[in-house]
């Protein structure tokens, strides 16, 4: 029971801390009574099997491919990286073909604020714009969502000869975070339903001995 319940408070803040933009499929919605997380970081099974990581070709969104698409394969994703948006629609309007579904990742960027002081603290934020194409229980599902990451670190020139590796060091950090967030979110759209379990609190009475009562879920 107590395994049960972790897993549904885990599910349900990956919902609360990922704002959602856009979403759409008739009979889907991810804020419902409860999810049932079935062993994350470990394979799952996904309606669409095959899934389009599309990434802009650029210097600062490409190395976003690589944690992306080893943290997809790690839950089980045939992950494809050859595809452009269009190919997807094309493929999936085609009469017997394999369902694929699609991340798109858009708009990669970087903010850097500095607070000059005996050291510098400096915070660097990473965002994208993610778009999410899927189905679930038959149903086809677009979710787009801004997705931020963030980091503080303090930086003293004075005692820096070179380039501020520290700071390249926490990119590299910034990537896999956010490729662990677009992951976060890739699992809560497909993870299932589940009714939520009778409440049985123990309540104590005048006398130190224990009852139960039981509480039936609001309708």
């Amino acid at each position: 029971m107590t395994q049960k319940s972790g897993a549904k408070k885990l599910a349900a803040a990956l919902l609360t801390a990922l704002p959602m933009v856009t979403v759409l499929g008739a009979g889907v919605s991810l804020s419902g009574c409860g999810f049932q997380l079935r062993g994350y970081d470990a394979p799952m099974l996904f309606d669409v099997a095959k899934t389009a990581v599309i990434i802009e070709d650029n210097r600062t969104s490409f190395p976003l491919k690589l944690p992306l698409t080893r943290r997809l394969e790690s839950l089980g994703v045939e992950v494809i990286d050859n595809m452009t948006l269009a190919d997807v629609v094309s493929n999936n309007r085609k009469v017997g073909a394999e369902p694929i579904a699609s991340i798109t990742v858009n708009n990669v960027r970087f903010k850097r604020y500095e607070l000059v002081g005996v050291l510098t603290e400096i915070r660097l934020v990473m965002s994208a714009d993610v778009s999410y194409k899927t189905t679930v229980n038959g149903q086809p599902v677009t979710l787009t969502n801004p997705i931020q990451v963030e980091r503080s670190y303090q930086y003293n020139e004075a005692s820096v000869s070179t380039d501020d590796q520290q700071g390249d060091q926490i990119r590299d950090w910034l990537y896999d975070s956010l490729a662990r967030r677009i992951t976060d979110q890739y699992v809560a759209i497909a993870l299932p339903k589940v009714a939520p379990n009778t409440a049985k609190p123990v309540i104590q009475n005048s006398k130190g001995s224990a009852s139960t009562a039981v509480i039936a879920p609001k309708s």
